[in-house]
């Protein structure tokens, strides 16, 4: 039987060390044994000495486990390397002392393109894909949320109460219906200026600018149904999970962009191209999923007399 996995998701991690293999920085996983006594610390810097050679660089991320004294343990930054078999690394307010055994694992990462590095440019290629996803109105870039507006309301946003959800970016539908009707209405028109006329039972338009999206003010408690683009979450370290099916590789692409740019300008233009080729095969696959949604065919008669031609529905 083929292994499910946990989440259909990728991490962050997993665009990270995409992008290290891109730009040829990517390290080879070791795992090193220390020597019995090889785990020293001395005025807040450790020293660590291995069986073998280890390969390690300044910069290299590695973990360090399993050492008798506990303290010695987690993962480190190398700081210096005094030797092939010895590295040494910083640990601030930690006692001096002397222990051993355990091993040196490599964090997979780049002697330059470090997580440190990327995880801001992984950032702004995440953001850079939202843009592109709620420019095409594609369903990855939105979400949608329920909210009970009180009668008289003319505007909510992230100060009113009710207040818009926290990763609103902009509105996409609306419908409302009065408070306690079981239906909701057809979506309300956009308009660029609300119009001058009196309020009535429901709002039937709304205006969206200030950041904040205007009504005229109901006459009724409405609830309006809120279908929104919305902003993903700040992606924090390699375990954050980006929320948005097959974006692995454009993220990866862009992001590699501008880490080959920050090296030298004029570097990332082959990843720039490899972005958009991969950004449209992305918004394609979405596109083509939502040709297949299924949809109900109305009656030849419903654009002439209503529903079943006896003008009921109209």
């Amino acid at each position: 039987m083929p292994v499910i996995a946990t989440t259909a998701f990728s991490t962050a991690g997993q665009a990270m060390q995409l992008v290290r293999s891109m730009l040829n920085d990517a390290d080879i996983p070791l795992v090193d044994l220390i020597t019995p006594t090889g785990a020293a610390r001395v005025s807040t810097v450790a020293t660590i000495t291995t069986q073998q050679a280890h390969g390690l660089q300044i910069g290299s991320i590695v973990q360090v486990s399993g050492v008798s004294d506990s303290s010695f343990n987690g993962s480190q930054s190398v700081a210096a390397v005094p030797t092939a078999t010895t590295f040494q690394y910083v640990q601030f307010g930690a006692p001096d002392g002397t222990s051993g055994n355990g091993t040196v694992s490599l964090l997979v990462q780049g002697d330059w393109a470090t997580d440190a590095v990327l995880i801001p440019l992984v950032n702004k290629a995440y953001r850079k894909v939202q843009t592109r996803l709620l420019e095409n109105g594609s369903p990855s870039a939105t979400d949608d949320t329920q909210i009970t507006l009180p009668a008289g309301t003319i505007q909510l946003n992230d100060s009113t109460n009710p207040q818009l959800p926290v990763d609103f970016l902009a509105p996409r539908t609306i419908r409302e219906r009065i408070t306690g009707n079981l239906y909701f209405g057809p979506p309300m028109e956009p308009v660029s200026e609300l119009p001058s006329r009196p309020q009535s039972a429901v709002n039937g338009c709304y205006a969206w600018f200030g950041d904040g999206i205007n009504f005229l003010g109901a006459l009724n408690d409405t609830d309006i149904w809120l279908r929104y683009f919305l902003a993903q979450p700040y992606l924090s370290d390699g375990d954050s999970v980006m929320l948005i099916r097959g974006c692995l590789d454009p993220v990866a692409d862009w992001t590699a962009f501008l880490a080959a740019e920050s090296r030298a300008r004029g570097q990332g233009g082959g990843f720039a191209a490899i972005f958009e080729q991969d950004m449209k095969e992305m918004l394609n696959m979405q596109a083509h999923a939502r040709q297949y949604a299924p949809a109900r065919r109305k009656p030849n008669n419903i654009g002439r007399r209503g529903w079943f031609g006896f003008g009921l529905g109209r």
